[in-house]
């Protein structure tokens, strides 16, 4: 077909077995943005009017068959702007070829055109049903006053066994019409087949009336548009409408879903995803009838059975990754639907995370997560070992909510080696979908007061404003990955976290985070603290995730950081540093508990030879600070063992610009580990660089191994000392990891066939590496950023695309098949030797998170990947590469040259890592903005004029565009001294009756309305120009009442994104009008000095200037 957009159309022709039958001679056509199921507002640029359609055609969706969409569905386009729908339903076999009127409504509703179904009907097609269940569509080109006309598809899934027999329970009485309070959207969950609704054990059904909106514990709610089916009916398909408060019972209508009635006076759904805003389906409760049928939906709750066991020896294994506190989906907007309601519940419990040992949290913070919409921790401690079997409360979290639910109680048990036991049971049923939470839990082996990571961090100090940084939104710990325990430390000297609130903006964040109570003594041993995170308003004002705290002997503490729910960081206290430097806390057998493994035999190989003490003034500059260490390392260089520099190193030596060395000389073997601190010379100091200190240990066999972690800053590495290369040791040499053996050479073949799969680019070589055969870099490939593997990434509105060099990642010991993004389903393509990755908002999200900080909005996701490892057990690193597409505060551009009267478009394109969108200004003749200006503008004095601004290229379910403020200048300059307010902070000036504001902040479109002047004292030209800037529609903040009391400051921080001046003119006068004018004083606003005089005239031409 002609005229569709980056679609591929398969046409088939049928065998005919009769040549008039169109039943078995038709065109398939199977495109799968047709569908009536698809998000509300999703447009794909098609347009079947540009299509030239000849003959009959069958519909498909994915493969399955389909049908034409009978039902109007709000807000869906089907791929265009204007969704084609049958006005009536299909025909019967007997019926044979008929004729059905075709209607549509407009996706948008804006400009002009309606939204309301049925308002557009195009031409009429001819239907025929076909043996087989299917039908054939004659399709001609629709003729129609709406824009971008598409035929709409659904299709149904097949069902082999009945679903009255074949359904899943769904007894979840907050769905009742007389429920209220809450805001529970259906569109966040996964609907899969039929189900039979309940009302406390009881059957109930959906309401066939209007219901009041803001019930049923939701904002768009959802009744079946007409009566439910008889028995002798079948499945049959009924319409779903949406009640709003502002629209009326049926203002939305969504998704259609099959019914049918079951023999025992009940009704089973299809239930789908609805389109519409946060909507839910409503169950009525004047239809609730007890249970006749023999098919029973109980869940089994419990064992009522006392039996003589010991529930620490006989318990069943919960293991779920997602009922983890650490899981922070709710937060940034996605929400799984897991429901332990639906679980059947049968004795004693012991919780896992990955295979780890966990247990229920006795605490909770801002927006827990434990994989649906309630949390349930625990209303208490967990009891001792003596304790016996106790019984514990059950509260449930919702959002900001601790104790928003009260479920009912379980039992729990401690056990010998440290874990506990629950006897589950369901929880109450009028709490939406809740799920019992699981936090890791494990005892360290090795005391953490000695077995610890140092965090030298200056930036984190309570004293340190974020901007300092060079970041606009400040450093974010989110983004770490931590692992175990951490003492803090200021410019080498010990410190803690503060315990009293730290001001925003501080400890280098947006959000500061401290410890909400004191720290333990040391007789108190481990114990959990709460975190706060500060903003402009309270010291506490999100909760974060609670962290682990022990007091140490030396008077310190450690903490066990975990990633906090937020874009924040962990505080350090600035004016409560020790005396004492970090130095004289040097850990060796003889005060600490010696490794639970012994390094000496349990290392990792570093083996890089761009660490070489001689190799100076690389053009590769490399960086440990990116580089996920984990455990201890013993260095080679060429396969020859190597120990660290300990005197001082020449800038600009080891690969990088500040090379690492030991500040303190090696131990000996008798001294077992020993802490070591290590420095970074440039500058012409030695020491200029104070890097977190390491652990060093000296092994028989004349060898060493260090426990490295990531240096201060960049670019720091650490050195690899050639002049000591040891040749006498008889220690055997680990494997090196790129060679060419022998057997590679018998095996030829296998190579070359290997190799010429992998399709090595002109760049890369094929080899072998680690027992695995990859794509290798030539010796002379440029790497400009070797330390992130030539990372590159482009951002397009809410959508984005990165790269990574695959030899570089291979080298790494990382194969592009191995990659993913945040979703594990989105995987890479290999592309002329690079690892291409792409995200959208719309089919392939992939677990990007949108946040919004109040000075830019971001999408964020990470690129993940494991190496390749066999055997028992691996030390191998984990790859992960974030990355982000960030909407930054302003900058500014000026357009100098002449722009179109029709419309100006101003294309803005930013720096690597940021959003590009274009904003268009466009003046209109009408009232009704349907007939835009064209060619020279003859308008009269005091004459309306209609203006319109927009922003294209931004997700449209997402932002909203805002005039901030409108003004005219007599010259082209926006911010010329002469100037006449028409809109102060989004509202009309006052001191101007002609200026209405006609829409701002409710779309990416915003309009006003204002009759025409001049500057008579200096121009008879004028130039109108408005800053406007985006703002998130998820904040319920972007449009402002201009007849209320209204501190537009106080909310801007949160919903401000993107600030732009955009200009008109010049408007000048027509000499044909010279006669009408009529000068009148006015005063001018922010010209003190200056007072001028403005006249009402034409307007001939338009034109742009954007500041971004």
């Amino acid at each position: 077909l002609s005229g569709h957009k980056d679609t591929t159309v398969c046409y088939i022709n049928k065998s005919t077995t009769s040549s008039s039958d169109p039943c078995y001679d038709y065109k398939t056509l199977d495109e799968y943005w047709r569908d009536i199921r698809q998000n509300a507002y999703q447009y794909s640029g098609h347009d079947d009017s540009l299509v030239e359609w000849s003959g009959w055609y069958r519909l498909y969706l994915n493969g399955e068959s389909a049908q034409m969409s009978e039902w109007c569905v709000s807000y869906v386009g089907c791929g265009g702007y204007t969704g084609l729908y049958l006005n009536g339903s299909h025909p019967t076999l007997e019926d044979g070829v008929v004729t059905r009127e075709v209607l549509g409504s407009h996706m948008w509703g804006w400009w002009g055109y309606s939204n309301q179904c049925g308002a557009y009907t195009s031409t009429s097609i001819q239907v025929k049903a076909c043996p087989g269940d299917y039908y054939v569509y004659e399709f001609v080109k629709p003729i129609i006053s709406a824009p971008g006309p598409t035929y709409c598809a659904v299709a149904f899934q097949s069902f082999s066994s009945d679903p009255c027999y074949n359904y899943e329970s769904l007894d979840r009485p907050w769905r009742a019409t007389n429920e209220s309070g809450d805001n529970i959207c259906d569109n966040s969950f996964s609907w899969n087949g039929w189900y039979r609704l309940f009302y406390y054990g009881m059957s109930i059904q959906m309401p066939e009336t209007c219901v009041s909106s803001y019930t049923c514990n939701t904002d768009i709610t959802l009744w079946l548009n007409g009566p439910h089916p008889q028995i002798e009916d079948g499945v049959v398909t009924r319409e779903v409408c949406g009640g709003s408060y502002w629209g009326g019972c049926c203002n939305y209508k969504t998704n259609p879903i099959r019914v049918k009635a079951c023999p025992g006076n009940y009704y089973v759904y299809e239930l789908v995803k609805p389109q519409i805003g946060c909507s839910g389906y409503c169950t009525d409760v004047s239809t609730i009838s007890q249970v006749v049928s023999t098919v029973s939906p109980d869940i089994v709750t419990g064992s009522s059975i006392t039996l003589n066991y010991d529930p620490c020896e006989n318990y069943n294994v919960l293991n779920n990754y997602w009922r983890s506190t650490r899981n922070y989906w709710s937060t940034y907007g996605y929400i799984s639907d897991h429901d332990d309601t639906r679980e059947e519940w049968d004795g004693w419990y012991r919780l896992f995370i990955n295979e780890s040992s966990a247990q229920m949290p006795e605490w909770c913070f801002y927006y827990m997560s434990c994989g649906s919409i309630s949390s349930l921790y625990l209303g208490g401690s967990h009891p001792r070992l003596e304790d016996g079997v106790v019984t514990r409360e059950i509260f449930g979290s919702r959002d900001y909510q601790c104790s928003r639910y009260r479920s009912e109680p379980i039992q729990v048990k401690a056990c010998p080696g440290d874990y506990y036991v629950y006897k589950f049971t369901r929880p109450t049923l009028s709490i939406p979908l809740p799920v019992y939470c699981a936090v890791p839990f494990t005892t360290p082996s090795v005391d953490p007061c000695y077995n610890y990571t140092s965090l030298d961090e200056p930036w984190r100090a309570t004293d340190n404003y974020y901007y300092n940084n060079y970041y606009y939104y400040g450093m974010c710990d989110y983004n770490v990955e931590w692992n175990g325990w951490y003492r803090m430390f200021y410019n080498g000297q010990n410190t803690q976290m503060p315990e009293s609130c730290a001001n925003q903006g501080m400890c280098g964040t947006y959000y500061p985070l401290s410890l909400n109570g004191t720290h333990p003594q040391l007789e108190d041993g481990v114990v959990t603290r709460q975190v706060c995170a500060s903003d402009w308003y309270s010291c506490c004002a999100y909760t974060s995730h609670p962290i682990r705290v022990k007091a140490c002997p030396g008077n310190y503490y450690v903490y066990e950081f975990v990633k906090p729910i937020l874009c924040g960081a962990y505080c350090v206290e600035a004016s409560n540093q020790s005396t004492s430097s970090v130095n004289i806390y040097v850990f060796n057998v003889s005060i600490s508990p010696a490794p639970p493994v012994e390094p000496c035999y349990n290392y990792s190989v570093l083996d890089d030879l761009w660490r070489a003490t001689t190799n100076q003034y690389s053009s590769q500059i490399m960086c440990d600070t990116w580089v996920s260490w984990n455990g201890w390392y013993r260095l080679f260089i060429q396969g020859q063992s190597v120990q660290m520099p300990d005197t001082c190193v020449e800038e600009y030596s080891c690969g990088t610009h500040a090379p690492l060395w030991l500040n303190g000389g090696h131990p000996a073997v008798e001294d077992g580990v020993v802490t070591r601190d290590v420095c970074g010379h440039w500058s012409n100091n030695c020491c200029l660089f104070q890097s977190n200190p390491i652990k060093v240990k000296a092994c028989p066999g004349g060898y060493y191994v260090y426990e490295f972690v990531s240096p201060t800053n960049c670019h720091l590495a650490y050195c690899a000392d050639a002049s000591n290369i040891n040749t006498t040791s008889t220690t055997v040499m680990p494997e090196t990891t790129t060679e060419t053996t022998t057997m590679d050479i018998m095996t030829g073949n296998i190579l070359q066939d290997r190799c010429s799969e992998l399709s090595c680019s002109e760049d890369e070589w094929c080899g072998k590496k680690s027992g695995v055969y990859g794509c290798m870099c030539n010796d002379d490939l440029p790497r400009p950023q070797a330390d992130s593997f030539d990372f590159s990434e482009t951002c397009e509105s809410s959508s984005g695309s990165m790269s990574v060099s695959r030899c570089q990642l291979f080298e790494a010991g990382f194969s592009a098949d191995v990659l993913h993004l945040n979703d594990p389903n989105c995987k890479g393509t290999v592309r002329n030797g690079r690892v291409e990755f792409h995200f959208d908002n719309n089919e392939h999200i992939c677990g990007t998170n949108l946040l919004a900080n109040g000075s830019h909005f971001i999408y964020s996701n990470f690129i993940l990947g494991t190496p390749r490892s066999e055997g028992l057990i691996s030390r191998e690193k984990i790859l992960k590469i974030s990355f982000s597409c960030v909407y930054p505060q302003t900058q500014t551009l000026s357009m100098n040259v002449e722009i179109n009267p029709l419309e100006s478009i101003v294309h803005r394109t930013l720096p690597a890592g940021e959003g590009r969108y274009q904003v268009r200004m466009i003046p209109y003749e009408d009232d009704e903005f349907t007939r835009p200006f064209t060619g020279r503008v003859d308008a009269e004095l005091d004459q309306k004029m209609n203006v319109e601004v927009r922003v294209e290229g931004v997700d449209s379910r997402q932002f909203a565009l805002v005039m901030d403020t409108c003004w005219a200048t007599p010259v082209n300059d926006p911010d010329y001294s002469l100037r006449w307010d028409l809109i102060i902070t989004e509202c009309p000036n006052p001191n101007d009756d002609t200026v209405e504001l006609l829409q701002n902040g409710v779309s990416t479109s915003s309009r006003f309305s204002f009759r025409m002047f001049i500057f008579t004292a200096n121009s008879t030209k004028l130039y109108l120009h408005c800053a406007v800037h985006l703002c998130l529609l998820s904040s319920n903040r972007c449009s402002t009442d201009c007849n209320s009391e209204h501190l537009w400051r106080e909310r801007r921080s949160l919903d401000f994104h993107d600030s732009a001046s955009i200009s008109l003119g010049p408007l000048m006068l027509s000499e044909g009008n010279t006669d009408k004018w009529v000068p009148r004083q006015v005063k001018v606003s922010e010209a003190s000095c200056l007072c001028a005089s403005l006249m009402l005239l034409l307007v001939p031409l338009m034109s742009f200037l954007t500041l971004f």
